[in-house]
């Protein structure tokens, strides 16, 4: 499963650590339009357009907006350094036979839930903006995934993960 969300997955049982069978595994990351190359060919754009214009209006007499280029650029720079940062954040879903591993990492560290599987719900929740999330339930308890997928990918990862729980004998 890729698309904009880039979404992975593999189906079909496979090894994992201590015995259990990996009957589902997904891996949910958000899309990263700008890689590092790209920023920094943005940002040399960006700051040899702003010298020029910081040179012209020196020799014009305004050197005073040479400082306010350079804030600008480094204001620039850091709002791109904190949408990236943001951005780092893998969302994991693995199937046991005996359980529901959701984990989290983002920038500020990791998160791990667990949930049986014979209780799992899957919601998938759209707005007619096209935000939403997949959202696993269970005994009260509600989590939410994926909310910068595209919709179509929220759905496929939801039917994948339906598919996967149906394959195991859980009664949907």
């Amino acid at each position: 499963m890729k698309g904009n969300g880039e979404a992975t997955g593999v189906n079909g049982a496979s090894e994992v650590s201590g015995g259990k069978t990996l009957l589902f595994d997904a891996v949910l990351e958000p899309h990263r339009s700008l890689s590092r190359s790209g920023f920094f060919a943005v940002i040399l754009v960006i700051g040899i357009i702003t010298l020029g214009f910081g040179i012209f209006f020196i020799v014009m007499g305004a050197w005073p907006v040479f400082g306010f280029l350079g804030l600008d650029l480094f204001l620039l720079w850091l709002a791109i350094k904190l949408n990236a940062r943001a951005l780092k954040i893998v969302e994991r879903i693995r199937l046991t036979a005996d359980e529901v591993v959701v984990t989290r990492h983002g920038p500020r560290g990791g998160e791990s839930w667990s949930f049986n599987p014979y209780w799992l719900t899957i919601a998938v929740n759209e707005q007619p903006t096209g935000k939403g999330d997949i959202r696993l339930s269970s005994h009260g308890f509600s989590l939410s995934l994926g909310a910068y997928l595209q919709p179509a990918e929220r759905r496929e990862v939801a039917d994948a993960l339906r598919k996967a729980l149906a394959d195991m004998g859980r009664i949907s």
